[in-house]
């Protein structure tokens, strides 16, 4: 916010020098990005009348001046194109105090000059023609010292301020936090109150109160002097702003800048059926708005209307066709609070930032509307004698309270980790809030930032100074658990990362669209109540909403190979009730393997998902992946395999329905992924942690063996059906299915299992007797639970 010094003065007379303002500032968190002087801070400079120039007989690009003071003529040497007979001209004389020093007499090439004429920039003066010397007003009196005609010498400052000290945008509420925080004296603007005065005039309706908790309005009539006063029209110039010289519009920005409060003013004549209210938008209803945009609107954007139309953006912009023109006269004064975020949310749509906005959006003072209304009101008033008030109204459907936060000593000394007395802490809440008499403490109408003890710590250091609080450096470190789930998520990230996949980060947002398009049930997902747009709408029921965006991002522009993972939350409905889970997702796609002279292409398939789960959850107690008796309807139902871990249903693998693929235009069909319950994972992750650490085995002196089996079984029974009960058969190391055939020479509805054997033992090598009698053990009970016959040929 640019802030102009003496402005800020006027509210705070006794505050020091601007050059010992800034350390004071920054105590407070404010930061002064940049400062300019402006004015003019000169001593000894006069007006001049240039009576006679000639040449300098020893330089041609040198003249001599003989100027007039009044009373006496100098003799000046000076080198500027641009004098001229009868000018009036800043002088300054010999001794004379500039901005870059002193002037001494001195000789300029053999001829003694008895001062110097003066530019705008050797006068420390900004906005002016510096191609040479400044020309001044040929009404001035020579002699005149300039300082009876330029400003005093002031300084502007942009001063940054963050969103949690928004409360401070204006200069009177800059002053106020200065006098609570560092005992400065403190000026009340004097505002001149008007008593309520309504009547049939106009009405003024607010359809739903959490969207505006208040509206004043005062109408102004017979408005006649339009012109702006000097003294406010320079003010606004130096902060930055262009006044328009028209005091309707000047002295709303005024009101603002002094005490933080947007308005507007309507010109009356164009506020159709003597009404206003502030309601939404319609559905492609229409608004030209003072920047001269056509806008369409829609339900989500909260307007000011007439009985037939827009007239502004509530918070954002005034409408062009409703502002006031050179003709106005009669007018009506809007000072309204409305809903941050259904400010917010208008901006953001129409993608239109102002002031306005930027005020609401961050908080304003709930009690100040009705003396923003009146300051403009006065100031219209003043230079309008004449101007009448016919109607006064004060809206207020809802008035906010701030919280009360119980006062705990203790608490801000552990938080601050200090050992400030009551009375002190006490001392610093009067600070924050000046009607503070002890116990529990309730922020004042323009703090509306302060929620929990934690803010009040905060506002205990800055009152004090950050610098008051001693750094602690004899502090041990105290003993902590490991987070299982804060393990398992890193436990997580270095697998997957070691497989060759990134991480994304996603939105918890998503629109309708995109549930739909994971053909999910739209009455489970949960549905926010003010979304910023159609876009933001629901909290996502699963992580590869984002994923699946990330591909075809990836996709549209080139990428051959796509492998990515996210974790985060999810959320659903559950009778009527929110349920939130921690999940993670894995998306592959694409190459596995360039093209190479030795080999050719290799593309993901459904086994790679499948060797990454199990990867992931290789020594993971109770892991297996079963087939899926009810899929996810994002997942082929013939491409999908449970998760389970420590014996229950963890997640899905499988491959993303050609139709799911199709809805998020999305041209590839071969996508696979898998999402799982990082809770689930989590308490596997830390109930296994000790059958995790690798023990040393002892390895067999005696030769291995191995025997294949062929077996014919019915298609109905799944391989992990078959392999469970023969797995934990003595001396068997390991099985594994290494051939399936289905086809001719086989009965109907039946395929063929190749099964490979792995047999040890640490006392002997197996003979074959021994071993056929193990092969012909597993036939015999594969035979009497699954009925599979031998296979011939």
């Amino acid at each position: 916010m640019k802030t102009l010094y003496s402005w800020l003065k006027e509210f705070s007379p006794d505050l020091p020098a601007f050059d010992n303002l800034g350390p004071i500032l920054s105590s407070l968190g404010f930061s002064i990005d940049s400062a300019e002087k402006i004015g003019f801070d000169a001593d000894g400079v006069v007006v001049g009348e240039i009576l006679k120039i000639e040449k300098h007989p020893n330089a041609d690009k040198l003249s001599i001046c003989e100027v007039s003071l009044g009373s006496s003529t100098k003799k000046v040497v000076c080198g500027a194109k641009n004098i001229a007979a009868g000018q009036k001209i800043p002088l300054a004389q010999v001794g004379a105090r500039l901005p870059e020093g002193v002037l001494k007499k001195a000789k300029i090439r053999g001829i003694e000059s008895e001062g110097m004429i003066c530019s705008a920039s050797e006068l420390g003066l900004s906005g002016y023609d510096n191609s040479g010397i400044l020309v001044l007003d040929n009404s001035l009196k020579p002699g005149t010292d300039l300082k009876e005609i330029f400003d005093k010498p002031d300084y502007v400052f942009e001063l940054e301020i963050t969103p949690n000290l928004a409360y401070c945008l204006s200069h009177f509420s800059l002053a106020r936090e200065l006098a609570l925080y560092r005992g400065f004296k403190l000026v009340e603007p004097k505002i001149r109150s008007f008593p309520l005065k309504e009547n049939s005039e106009m009405k003024i309706e607010i359809e739903n109160s959490s969207d505006c908790f208040r509206y004043y309005a005062i109408i102004v009539k017979n408005i006649k002097n339009k012109k702006t006063s000097d003294w406010m029209f320079e003010r606004l110039k130096k902060i930055g702003l262009n006044p328009k010289n028209d005091i309707l519009i000047d002295a709303s920005n005024y009101a603002m800048f002094e005490l933080g409060q947007p308005t507007h003013c309507f010109d009356l004549r164009n506020l159709e059926g003597g009404k206003i209210c502030v309601r939404r938008a319609l559905d492609k209803e229409k608004i030209k708005t003072l920047d001269g945009e056509d806008r369409e609107l829609s339900k989500d954007i909260l307007v000011i209307a007439d009985s037939k139309k827009p007239v502004a953006v509530a918070g954002v912009m005034g409408g062009y066709y409703s502002s006031v023109f050179p003709d106005t006269e009669n007018i009506l004064i809007e000072s309204a609070h409305f809903n941050p975020s259904a400010v917010r949310k208008s901006s953001k749509i129409l993608g239109l930032k102002s002031d306005s906005s930027f005020r609401f959006e961050r908080g304003i003072d709930f009690e100040l509307q009705d003396k923003a209304a009146f300051r403009i009101a006065q100031l219209i008033i003043n230079q309008n004698p004449s101007a009448e008030i016919t109607f006064v109204s004060d809206n207020r459907p809802y008035k906010p309270s701030c919280l009360n936060i119980k006062s705990e000593s203790e608490r801000i000394n552990s938080i601050l980790g200090t050992s400030f007395s009551k009375e002190e802490i006490e001392k610093a809440f009067k600070a924050v809030n000046p009607s503070y008499e002890g116990g529990d403490f309730s922020a004042p109408s323009w703090r509306s930032d302060i929620k929990t003890i934690w803010d009040l710590a905060e506002e205990t250091a800055r009152f004090y100074g950050y610098s008051s609080i001693k750094s602690q450096t004899n502090m041990k470190a105290s003993a902590f658990c490991e987070n299982p789930y804060h393990e398992a998520l890193k436990s997580i990230s270095l697998k997957l990362n070691s497989l060759g996949l990134f991480e994304a980060v996603n939105y918890d947002l998503v629109s309708l669209k995109e549930i739909r398009a994971l053909l999910l049930n739209e009455k489970e997902a949960v549905e926010l109540k003010n979304p910023l747009s159609s876009d933001f709408q629901y909290l996502r029921p699963s992580v590869l909403c984002g994923l699946l965006k990330n591909l075809r991002y990836n996709i549209n522009r080139g990428a051959e190979s796509v492998m990515l993972y996210e974790n985060g939350k999810i959320f659903s409905l559950e009778n009527e009730n929110i349920k939130e889970k921690a999940s993670t997702a894995v998306l592959m796609y694409g190459k596995l393997r360039e093209e190479y002279w030795r080999f050719g292409e290799e593309f993901l398939d459904f086994y790679h998902v499948k060797g990454a789960v199990s990867y992931l959850f290789s020594d993971m107690g109770g892991f297996a992946l079963k087939p899926c008796s009810n899929a996810p309807s994002y997942f082929k139902k013939d491409l999908c395999l449970e998760i389970w871990a420590f014996g229950k249903l963890c997640g899905y693998a499988g491959a993303v329905s050609s139709q799911v693929l199709a809805s998020f235009d999305i041209k590839e069909s071969e996508v696979y992924a898998f999402e799982f319950d990082t809770d689930i994972y989590a308490k596997a992750f830390a109930g296994d942690f000790y059958s995790r650490i690798k023990k040393a085995v002892p390895v067999s002196q005696y030769q291995h063996s191995t025997r294949d089996l062929c077996v014919v079984a019915d298609k109905k029974y799944s391989w992990e059906e078959i392999k469970k009960p023969i797995e934990n058969i003595p001396d068997l190391l390991w099985v594994k299915l290494i051939d399936v055939y289905a086809g001719k020479n086989l009965p109907p509805d039946t395929r063929s299992l190749t099964m490979r054997f792995m047999f040890s033992s640490m006392e002997k090598t197996f003979t074959d007797k021994e071993l056929n009698a193990k092969i012909e053990e597993i036939y015999n009970k594969l035979n009497k639970m699954f009925g599979v016959s031998l296979r011939s040929s």
